[in-house]
């Protein structure tokens, strides 16, 4: 057994999960982990999914059911788009520049 993140064979027991399962802490960068863990990852193709799903305006919760993961998964994976995605303000661009004048009235 090795740890996942950097393949040491340097680790200590850390407690157990809330199922009882015995977690490991490495020694060497940290990562605490689970031996065969139950938890599978979300594959690409559903991620793909999601995204396009994302694009038809759905509810989380109705995307969670077509996509089968969990509401609080997705809504960290939507969290994670947004922050990566680059801020445009492309809403604003063509719209005309207001100046106040002297008079405090808006000249465009």
């Amino acid at each position: 057994m090795n740890c996942p993140k950097c393949h040491s064979s340097r680790f200590v027991k850390n407690g157990h999960t809330h199922y009882g399962k015995q977690r490991f802490r490495c020694q060497v960068c940290g990562r605490q982990f689970v031996p065969n863990p139950s938890r599978q990852l979300i594959s690409q193709e559903t991620r793909d999914l999601i995204d396009q799903l994302l694009k038809e305006r759905l509810s989380l919760a109705a995307i969670a059911r077509v996509a089968e993961v969990w509401e609080r998964w997705l809504q960290d994976y939507v969290n994670q788009k947004y922050y990566l995605t680059p801020k445009t303000d492309h809403y604003y661009a063509g719209l005309p520049i207001l100046h106040p004048d002297d008079n405090q009235t808006f000249v465009a």
